[in-house]
């Protein structure tokens, strides 16, 4: 009986004490979505700036792994993911 009461006082006290959840709305997580593609471009591509074709080659293919991944993201709908997509096709590396 004794175990009841102190479980179900650690419980009250976990709940009135545990640490709050940040919640974050589905513009933030956006933004880090694609401050975190942008990041992986800036990094895989820097290797290839000194051959157009071969960068181009390789921007695509990352541009079709992104584009997947949306495609199953939660926070992304058809026309969000279209939107993302250009906005990365349109970024320049910085190098």
């Amino acid at each position: 009986m004794e175990y009841i009461i102190v479980i179900i006082v650690l419980g009250f006290f976990y709940l009135l004490f545990r640490p709050d959840k940040k919640v974050k709305t589905k513009e933030q997580k956006q933004a880090e979505i694609l401050a975190s593609y942008k990041l992986k471009m800036d990094n895989e591509l820097i290797k290839y700036m000194e051959s157009k074709s071969l960068f181009l080659e390789k921007k695509t293919a990352l541009l079709k792994v992104f584009a997947e991944e949306l495609s199953r993201n939660l926070f992304f709908d058809e026309d969000e993911v279209r939107t993302l997509i250009q906005k990365l096709v349109n970024y320049k590396i910085r190098g």
